[in-house]
């Protein structure tokens, strides 16, 4: 549950801080007082794509906070815990998004930075923001397929069925390559010589690496061998160190300090083991020219290779290629035949896993059309009929079908295609009997509505107001609405305002007392706080809250 919102310096709103209660919250507010601001504000916050055109003019960054009981989202707990976020002690999650002037934003959950595709990943079905858009996504006939798949549940058959069409397409496609390759006598004798050259080197990177190390080393040596010497004789000459220390090591008693002792006779011992050492590695340096000669030729061999295919890498890549060419030239008809099998198997699991997604599909295809008259019939649409066009079609990745949702609205009216006879108001209670259907199959913990209830009026009104209520049991709903009789079903009601401060344009986010409730509600309904004005608004208010499913 969302219970607590502030919004610093994002566009006109300077300063909010606002709790919110669980249940039904509504938002009303003239026309401009900034309604659409607070679902900016939120998507910002739960990561959708933004610009420095929030900031506002009091900072130089915007800053939106949000705070969630994780008592009552449990599906937050769930994320947090998959993204190693959370801890027992915790008993809420505050998420933060700030974006400077450049544009840059950070997130942070409980205070630890996180990238901004983390939060929308923890916030994705936590807070479910209904706009316009989504509208239009309702509309769009490609997209019905997609909600009936997630009505049915069946991401799992859905996803082992993508995969197969997916495998199916890459070996139709090695098998089609094949038969294109048709490579002639010619290219095969050239193919073969270009892997004869690669393999007479025998290249490999780490041999690559090695073959150059040790080349530089011959081919320094006489600078190293004369580096090799001084040191020797800096270490163990008539002058050397290590004389020099042993002189004085059957008399370091005399310093009469056991730290200092040990400490010279370490140094002592290390002095004489690295002495060894180094005469050791300078016996072992000997000029072998026939080795020297060999490495300069194999060197000169990676790079007339390298200038050919690139990079030690391109070579590599490019012995591999020719091998398989010239096996596949020359074993043409086994090649041909053991792919037409391959891609045979594959084509009788990718059939069994369509036919297994069509069946969840049919069978969640009458459960969602009863579902969703059911909604529309408590939204005051009784003679509404909603059908699935679900048709069989050629094997795409989507599927053996394709979906496309009919609506008829009125008794004897034959069902037509959605996009094409639903009014606004039609639209608007089709859109909310869906989130109905959908936040209960998915636990969605906060429903944000941004006037849904556009296009309709009176009694349906109510309905909307009483069907968000009854969702508020077990979601939390926050609406923003121009409608009286909306918010008179409403929990807590919330009043945007615009103000003027120091000569600037503000907006202001307060909960109002139920006297207030009454005031704006007349404001709404008649525009001007008549006497009758008032009497309406009370009397719709108790109406209102006599409809509500949180007495």
């Amino acid at each position: 549950m969302l219970t607590h919102l502030t919004i610093d310096n994002f566009v006109l709103i300077h300063h909010i801080s606002v709790d919110f209660s669980d249940h039904f919250n509504v938002f009303t507010g003239e026309t401009g007082a900034g309604k659409s601001l607070l679902v900016d504000a939120l998507n910002f916050v739960s990561g959708q794509r933004s610009s420095a055109s929030v900031v506002g003019k009091n900072g130089k960054s915007a800053r939106v906070e949000v705070a969630f009981n994780l008592e009552k989202a449990q599906n937050l707990t769930n994320k947090l815990k998959d993204f190693d976020l959370y801890d027992d002690a915790d008993e809420y999650a505050v998420i933060s998004r700030e974006m400077n002037l450049e544009g840059r934003s950070i997130c942070r959950i409980n205070h630890r930075v996180v990238n901004l595709s983390t939060v929308k990943s923890c916030l994705d079905g936590v807070l479910d923001i209904h706009s316009q858009h989504e509208t239009q996504y309702l509309l769009n006939p490609k997209n019905h397929l997609k909600l009936l798949d997630e009505f049915a549940q069946n991401e799992t058959v859905r996803s082992q069925y993508q995969e197969l069409f997916h495998l199916y397409q890459a070996t139709e496609a090695r098998l089609n390559n094949l038969e294109n390759s048709n490579i002639n006598p010619d290219e095969i004798e050239f193919g073969n010589f270009q892997l004869n050259e690669i393999n007479d080197l025998n290249p490999s990177l780490d041999d690559y690496h090695q073959t150059k190390q040790d080349l530089e080393m011959l081919s320094n040596f006489e600078k190293t061998k004369t580096f090799t010497n001084a040191l020797e004789d800096i270490l163990d000459g008539d002058e050397g160190v290590v004389g020099k220390l042993y002189e004085f090591l059957d008399r370091i008693d005399v310093l009469r300090d056991e730290t200092l002792q040990e400490r010279f006779k370490h140094v002592y011992f290390e002095a004489e083991d690295l002495r060894d050492e180094l005469v050791r590695y300078n016996s072992g340096l000997v000029f072998d020219e026939y080795e020297f000669n060999r490495l300069q030729d194999r060197v000169y061999q990676y790079d007339q290779l390298i200038r050919k295919y690139g990079s030690i890498d391109g070579v590599l890549k490019k012995q591999e290629a020719l091998i398989q060419q010239i096996e596949q030239a020359e074993h043409f008809d086994d090649f041909k035949i053991d792919l037409e099998n391959e891609l045979r198997a594959v084509q009788l699991q990718l059939s069994e896993a369509a036919q297994y997604l069509s069946q969840s599909r049919f069978k969640a295809k009458a459960d969602l059309e009863a579902a969703v008259i059911a909604q529309l019939d408590d939204l005051l649409l009784e003679n509404a009929q909603f059908v699935i066009d679900l048709k069989n079609s050629s094997l795409t990745l989507d599927g053996a079908e394709t979906a496309h949702f009919l609506v008829s609205m009125n008794k004897g009216i034959q069902p037509s295609p959605l996009e094409r006879v639903a009014s606004g108001g039609e639209l608007s209670r089709l859109m909310l009997g869906l989130k109905t259907i959908f936040s209960s199959i998915y636990g969605v913990s906060t429903l944000i509505f941004d006037e849904i209830d556009t296009g309709v009026s009176g009694r349906v009104a109510l309905k909307i107001g009483s069907k968000m209520s009854k969702i508020s049991q077990t979601s939390q709903v926050l609406t923003i609405s121009h409608l009286a009789a909306v918010a008179a079903c409403a929990d807590h009601h919330f009043l945007i305002s615009k103000n003027e401060v120091n000569d600037e344009i503000v907006t202001d986010i307060q909960e109002i007392t139920e006297d207030d409730r009454i005031h704006q509600m007349a404001l709404i309904m008649s525009g001007n706080v008549t006497e009758a004005a008032l009497y309406s608004a009370k009397e719709l208010l108790k109406e209102g809250q006599h409809l509500r499913w949180h007495k």
